[in-house]
């Protein structure tokens, strides 16, 4: 379908677009619950700025909104340092404005309905903390932080709360608070310890992992937060109702427990690198939350050091977006303000083609529900025993574990504990990475599960230990870390990590081992794989830490390797993709319709020396295998609206896709 047509598909197809392309104006402002595309601006501004609102004009934001039709913007308002972009009354503001930026955004923003929301750092305000240096968190060493502030500080009363009411009294709809829980620091102050002690009894107070009682003081670090995001939320809510608020990355990725606060939506902003990898795990982490939900992708690539900031291509935006859309999200892109507040003219044109993007797949995927197939659990109570900060820990294992999975066309859902709960007999198989703790009353209830027929499949050294019984592990050695080759298809790949070995019990029996060489006849006698019954189920084990090699050194072995295991316990997925390995699969519903998502994954996202890419080939005749009870009266490729033929055999329903450019969905009509 050529860009013209597809244009003319979006405006005619989508419920009240139409209307706005005519006059210009969003048919209604929409409550965030049920945006689907937005923009996001800020700045992170700092003191010395004395011409706010310089050269932004009504006429400048008039024309971004109505080339690029987004459902809300997000603007800078108080970044990191501290300092305000609007002439604030409630906390420290530029130096010099010549008009108010904020109001100016505001009544353009009202007369073409789009929703307005801010960009508020939380937690990390530079300037508080210099002009307040005892509203600073302390650190183990009794250092005294020039960026966050304390939990037991005044900041949340004189400045946070007041400002957010402020912004209310701008008439702005909501707020995205940035450097919050993935800002906060453990806070060993005077207050701090006193408060633990008194409420635990313990005096002896841990510095770092694996320390007495770390555990304990990492939980009471995090619930400090959660007291301070409930105290802000309620307050502006009771201020007023209709404000929107989220704390970025709260209850995602970062914060992986059960949404306890009264957040009206969540929301995170994905690494400027390596986007469409990071897009996959993020979005899965929070789409099953039970929240509206959305991601931002960074519009520049970026990694801290000194790679040049450099914007990226539509077709890799679209890419990374094409990601997070396919498990049900929003999404929005990040490009910065200038210093004088105003927007960038020429990135309309190129967000405008993004929004023709998106907007094709609106009806196909927003607030679409993942279908059980394979889940992947987040284990979360490893996780936070090994965290050196309260809400932003590494979770490498778990990330490799996906991207292996899903190079290996298997759709799966990433599941925190509390999602798999009393539901794990949903999920045909369920997979543990890499962990080394775990509740036993959640193990139990995992080996409950397999009894009764589930299948599990147990990745890594330390996570075998935890699941002995169940595998069938008569003895476990750890070895030296030491140079090993996997094989899968008669291919040999080499593996950089520790290693157990295992002595089986009778029961269990080896199905795959290591080789000491890259010669198939220099096979070893360690066991690589193994698997077990255990009741109606079975269990493989892979015996060394295959999602943080992954992560490391992407190979196809390894892939494969992997995917060899799930296949052997999950042999009848959904669905089932041939004609490429670049192909990434997310199978999902909306009131009862199966709505299968093919994503390409091609493109230079993996090299950590590319600042962007701005081609990505198509993928050609992929033949779709789609389980279905019955013959579907029809099976559409969208957005492009093209009906294909079904072969249907013994219940599978088989269609060719003749090219897949970035992002289809094949529509399943009963």
């Amino acid at each position: 379908m050529t860009r013209i047509k597809l244009f003319l598909f979006l405006l005619l197809g989508l419920t009240g677009y139409f209307s706005m392309a005519q006059t210009g104006k969003s048919p209604q402002k929409l409550k965030r619950a049920d945006c689907f595309f937005g923009i996001h601006f800020d700045l992170h501004a700092s003191e010395d700025i004395t011409d706010a609102g310089r050269t932004l004009t009504p006429e400048m934001v008039d024309t971004f909104l109505t080339k690029v039709r987004p459902d809300f913007i997000q603007i800078d308002c108080k970044g990191h340092p501290g300092i305000s972009s609007y002439p604030t009354k409630a906390g420290s503001h530029v130096k010099g404005f010549e008009k108010d930026p904020l109001k100016l955004f505001r009544e353009v923003t009202a007369k073409n309905n789009v929703a307005l929301f801010m960009h508020y750092s939380g937690v990390w305000d530079g300037k508080a903390v210099k002009d307040h240096p005892d509203w600073a968190v302390v650190n183990a060493k009794g250092e005294v932080s020039k960026e966050k502030t304390s939990f037991f500080s005044p900041y949340l009363d004189q400045i946070l709360i007041p400002q957010l009411k402020e912004l209310s009294d701008y008439g702005v709809d909501g707020a995205w608070i940035d450097g919050d829980c993935w800002a906060v620091e453990p806070e060993y102050g005077a207050a701090a310890v006193k408060r633990f002690t008194s409420e635990t009894g313990i005096t002896e107070i841990p510095v770092k992992v694996g320390d007495k009682y770390y555990p304990e003081w990492m939980e009471y670090n995090r619930q400090l937060f959660r007291d301070r995001l409930k105290k802000y939320i309620d307050a502006i809510h009771q201020y007023n109702p209709a404000f929107q608020i989220t704390s970025n990355w709260s209850y995602s990725s970062m914060m992986p427990e059960p949404v306890k606060t009264n957040v009206d939506y969540l929301s995170g902003d994905v690494t400027p690198q390596n986007g469409v990898y990071r897009s996959a795990f993020e979005a899965r982490c929070l789409a099953p939350q039970g929240k509206p939900w959305d991601l931002m992708a960074w519009g520049f690539s970026w990694n801290g050091g000194k790679m040049p900031m450099s914007v990226k291509s539509s077709v890799q935006l679209e890419q990374e977006a094409a990601q997070i859309m396919a498990m049900g999200g929003g999404v929005q892109f990040y490009f910065q303000q200038n210093r004088d507040l105003s927007l960038k003219p020429w990135l309309a044109k190129m967000l405008a083609e993004i929004a023709v993007f998106c907007r094709a797949r609106q009806p196909y995927v927003h607030k679409a529900k993942a279908v059980p197939q394979i889940a992947i659990l987040y284990p979360t109570a490893s996780y936070q025993r090994n965290t050196t900060r309260p809400f932003s820990g590494s979770t490498a294992m778990l990330q490799g574990t996906l991207n292996m999975v899903l190079d290996g066309q298997h759709p799966a859902e990433i599941l925190m504990e509390h999602h798999l709960h009393g539901k794990m007999h949903q999920y045909p198989l369920i997979i543990i990475p890499e962990c080394d703790f775990m509740e036993t009353s959640f193990r139990e209830e995992l080996d409950d599960y397999v009894r009764e027929g589930g299948n599990m499949l147990i990745i890594g050294n330390e996570t075998a230990k935890l699941f002995e019984m169940e595998l069938g592990i008569k003895s476990l050695t750890k070895l030296d870390e030491s140079p090993k080759f996997i094989a899968s298809a008669h291919k040999l790949g080499g593996i950089g990590t520790s290693l157990v070995s295992v002595e089986l019990n009778p029961e269990a029996h080896e199905i795959a081992s290591f080789y000491n060489g890259s010669d198939f006849k220099d096979k070893g006698n360690i066991i690589a794989a193994s698997v077990n019954k255990v009741g109606k189920g079975k269990v493989i084990g892979i015996y060394f830490n295959a999602g943080s090699t992954y992560l490391d050194y992407k190979s196809p072995v390894l892939r494969d390797f992997v995917s060899d295991r799930i296949t052997e316990l999950f042999p009848d997925p959904q669905v089932k993709v041939e004609g490429s390995r670049l192909v990434h699969l997310a199978v999902n519903q909306i009131n009862n319709k199966m709505l299968i998502s093919l994503l390409n994954i091609a493109g230079e996202h993996t090299n950590s020396k590319a600042t962007g890419y701005d081609e990505i080939p198509g993928l050609k005749d992929l033949t779709v295998n789609i389980r279905t009870a019955v013959k579907p009266a029809r099976i559409v490729l969208q957005p492009e609206g093209k009906s294909l033929e079904i072969d249907f055999q013994n219940g599978v329903s088989k269609v060719i896709v003749p090219e897949l450019a970035i992002y289809s969905i094949l529509e399943v009509i009963k």
